[in-house]
């Protein structure tokens, strides 16, 4: 019942709200500590019967007017009830507190990230002021300094350009130069065609001139090789060491006078890639080490006639990777061993021209090793090898697979067998052999069946040759060049075999200087062979006038029928033919009449050859200088009746002259070198040998003019006569 009752009475408890005002009575008692408590809550209860509404009471003012009183220690019964819901509200209080300060915290974050935002926008923009101040300071200091050089470039400018106006109306005064007034591309062309002595001594004349003379263009390829005494370690120094970037060629072939002084600033060359220092006895092989070391663009080397080592095989098979082309010919210090260097080495595996001749010491072992060595060889020579055997040939042929060109001149021990394994192992475009009585036709059969591709073949001098080999020749193709020259076995059967042949229109230079040879083959070859422009009947005994006759109108520019029985009716029968060359030395009835009719058919000669024409008289040379106004090139040596007139006919008609050989003409006299001084500066090459009418004083006039000078005043010999 009990429990019942009170039960029934909390319904009415939360209608009234009595637990709040309980609450509240209680906590401003507790807060206002009033000296009567019981008068206080009486006074209370009184206002909250005053009061309709509860929800509209200002519950803070019972605490603001209670009257402080001085603290009292009360002992408080608190129900469980009150003590939750005390903690829960020190819990919200403490809560709202904490979001309170962080919110009024994230509102100052705020605002002093927004001011540090504007504060660095700020310093940002001062700082781009300040850089555009500095920068605008800084450029117009630049330009400042700019216009002070400028002014001072135009000056200099202006100043050479008077000077240069001035020493131009100098030249006009004194005698205007026609060549500076060229175009600099043309001047640069004139100029290719000088010599490097001449070069240097046209840098002197004046500023166009020097200016022409320093472009690079003319420095890629220098030759010191023609007119080489006039050079010295100095001279070579200052060229290399001035143009050494240009320097793509370089020629010192035969400088003896060069040493290490000089040839060291080669190795500074960094660009260079042909270099020939054939005949130069000083070079050694540390000079090589020190230049291959500087100059790893190498791809051509000359070092024949020189008395390097197998220490330079060393060096090259170290540093020379791109190397192409070796010279060694002659190199007689060499030896197998030297050869050892290039199979070990990486240097000198790119090799694809080798010469080797005159090498008499190499053996089987050496050309095993350069088949080694230089397995991609595709050109060799071994001229001048009278100890190269077959077995020589096979060991080379062991590994080089790839040969397309191959020379063994002077190699007269060589048989069938090796010409055999040749036509085996190689696809030939070029073969040359001289010398040689054991080749058979069987070789030649051999080679022309293997190789489809040859297009020359020089096979001078072998004996056993016949009209069989002819007639396998004339199954190529693209046959270009033959000489077959002293092979006396060959008839007008084999010339007919080959005009007849593939390569008929296609062959451009003959040589079949062959005793049976008849006027018949000279009829075929000028039917025949279209294209021919070189043609060589020398000591043809059989030709006669007929067989010159054959070849007018012909495609022939070069012609040499020496040693023929040819008199002057042949000479006037070669009309309507372009010779530039002709060579008619020791054709004994040839006369003044034959060459001044020859003359009148043939104007555009440039290189002529009457030696030992003994007939022929000064007005032979006075035909040539009137009618032939291109001749370049003279031999008249051992002509007897020639005199100081033929000389002054040459040089008076002959504005293009620079060699001349008039060795043997005993009539000469000093006359001729004056006269020889009027041309000289075309004049490159005079020989003068057996000339005892001209003294050594006269002679000697002309030595510092030319390239080539050789006099002396011995006897004539019995042939000169």
């Amino acid at each position: 019942m009990a429990c019942h009752g009170v039960a029934s009475t909390e319904p009415a408890l939360e209608e009234c709200d009595l637990p709040q005002l309980y609450k509240t009575l209680l906590t401003a008692s507790c807060l206002s500590c009033p000296s009567d408590p019981i008068l206080f809550l009486k006074n209370t209860l009184m206002t909250l019967q005053e009061t309709d509404n509860l929800q509209d009471i200002d519950w803070y003012r019972f605490v603001a007017d209670a009257e402080p009183c001085p603290a009292t220690t009360f002992v408080t019964c608190r129900t469980p009830l009150d003590t939750d819901i005390m903690h829960l509200e020190k819990y919200e209080l403490d809560k709202t507190k904490k979001h309170f300060e962080r919110k009024c915290q994230l509102v100052a974050f705020t605002k002093w990230l927004t001011l540090v935002k504007l504060l660095k926008k700020k310093k940002g923009a001062a700082i781009k002021k300040l850089e555009t101040l500095v920068n605008a300071r800084r450029l117009k200091r630049i330009i400042g300094a700019w216009r002070v050089v400028t002014k001072d470039s135009i000056r200099t400018k202006e100043y050479f350009k008077k000077l240069e106006m001035s020493t131009n109306e100098e030249q006009q005064t004194e005698g205007h130069d026609g060549l500076s007034v060229l175009p600099s591309s043309l001047l640069l062309k004139i100029f290719q065609y000088l010599e490097l002595r001449d070069r240097l001594t046209c840098a002197e004349v004046c500023c166009t001139w020097k200016t022409v003379v320093h472009s690079s263009t003319l420095w890629s390829q220098i030759n010191v090789s023609v007119g080489k005494d006039w050079i010295t370690d100095s001279t070579m120094k200052h060229i290399l060491q001035s143009y050494r970037p240009f320097v793509t060629h370089l020629n010192l072939s035969g400088c003896t006078s060069l040493t290490w002084s000089s040839l060291k600033y080669m190795s500074e060359c960094r660009n260079l890639q042909e270099l020939n220092v054939s005949e130069c006895f000083n070079v050694t092989d540390m000079m090589v080490q020190n230049i291959t070391k500087g100059c790893s663009c190498l791809l051509y080397l000359n070092l024949s006639c020189t008395l390097i080592t197998n220490a330079t095989l060393k060096v090259l098979s170290r540093n020379c990777h791109n190397l192409q082309s070796l010279s060694l010919a002659y190199c007689c210090r060499i030896t197998d061993k030297g050869f050892l260097y290039l199979t070990t080495g990486k240097g000198c595996r790119s090799l694809i021209h080798l010469n080797v001749s005159g090498c008499t010491q190499i053996t089987v072992s050496g050309f095993k090793n350069m088949s080694v060595g230089c397995p991609l060889l595709k050109e060799i020579v071994i001229n001048d090898m009278p100890t190269l055997s077959d077995s020589c040939v096979l060991a080379l042929l062991s590994k080089c697979r790839s040969l397309s060109a191959i020379s063994l001149l002077d190699a007269p021990h060589l048989s069938d067998i090796a010409l055999t394994a040749i036509a085996e192992a190689a696809k030939l475009q070029s073969f040359s052999t001289e010398g040689n009585n054991q080749l058979t036709d069987a070789s030649w059969t051999a080679l022309c069946s293997s190789s489809e591709g040859l297009h020359r073949l020089h096979a001078a001098e072998c004996p056993r040759m016949t009209d069989a080999s002819l007639k396998s020749l004339a199954s190529l193709r693209n046959l270009e060049y033959l000489d077959i020259s002293l092979c006396n076995r060959v008839s007008d059967v084999g010339i007919q075999y080959l005009t007849n042949g593939s390569s008929a229109t296609k062959l451009q230079e003959l040589n079949i200087s062959c005793i049976h040879i008849t006027d018949i083959s000279v009829m075929r070859i000028a039917q025949r062979l279209c294209t021919l422009y070189h043609l060589n009947l020398s000591h043809c005994k059989h030709l006669t006038d007929v067989a010159v006759g054959w070849l007018s109108g012909s495609s022939i520019c070069s012609l040499d029928i020496s040693g023929c029985n040819i008199h002057d009716k042949g000479l006037d029968a070669l009309v309507g033919v372009n010779l530039k060359k002709l060579v008619l030395a020791e054709c004994i009835y040839v006369t003044d009449i034959g060459i001044e009719k020859l003359c009148k058919n043939v104007r555009d000669l440039e290189h002529v050859d009457v030696s030992h024409c003994k007939a022929l008289s000064d007005e032979a040379m006075r035909s040539f200088s009137f009618y032939c106004r291109d001749l370049v090139t003279m031999r008249m040596s051992g002509c007897p009746k020639m005199t100081d007139v033929a000389v002054q006919y040459l040089t008076s008609g002959s504005h293009y002259l620079r060699d001349l050989d008039v060795s043997g003409c005993v009539l000469l006299t000093d006359r001729t070198i004056r006269y020889l001084e009027i041309v000289c500066p075309p004049l490159r090459s005079i020989t003068m040998a057996c000339c005892s009418g001209i003294s050594r004083t006269a002679a000697l006039k002309l030595q510092s003019r030319v390239s080539y000078w050789e006099h002396s005043s011995d006897d004539p010999l019995c042939w000169f006569a």
